[in-house]
């Protein structure tokens, strides 16, 4: 009996997607084969998510003005400051979601914890706000 998992088949990349012959085990994603593929399919999803108006925005300095003078007014995670925590926030949350409306009262300084739990429904379509 083997100490091993029987491998699953490689979801395949590029020009052998559903077709990869190869097996793969444990946490990888695809073969070695397939991987320079996958890594392609990434980078064009995210060039193109960064064509956005909102990416364009984060990655701006007014942007970067914004998130430093909010962190600055609220160093510490507002989400935890009501949990009575104290944690350093380093980032800031817009609480409508859109990322153009900057108003004070739209931001949320936060740590990476809250602020990942406040997204973690939205990476898979679901909506798990707060």
């Amino acid at each position: 009996m083997s100490p091993y998992k029987a491998g699953r088949p490689c979801p395949g990349y590029g020009s052998r997607r559903g077709a990869c012959p190869n097996l793969i085990r444990g946490d990888q994603t695809c073969c070695p084969e397939c991987a320079p593929y996958e890594k392609a399919i990434a980078r064009q999803y995210d060039k193109k998510r960064d064509e956005t108006p909102e990416r364009q925005f984060l990655h701006s300095k007014t942007w970067r003005r914004i998130r430093d003078y909010k962190l600055s007014q609220n160093p510490l995670c507002e989400r935890c400051d009501k949990r009575g925590l104290t944690e350093p926030a380093v980032l800031v949350h817009h609480i409508d979601k859109n990322e153009l409306c900057n108003h004070p009262v739209n931001l949320l300084s936060c740590c990476v914890s809250c602020h990942e739990e406040i997204h973690k429904g939205d990476r898979f379509g679901r909506n798990k706000i707060i």
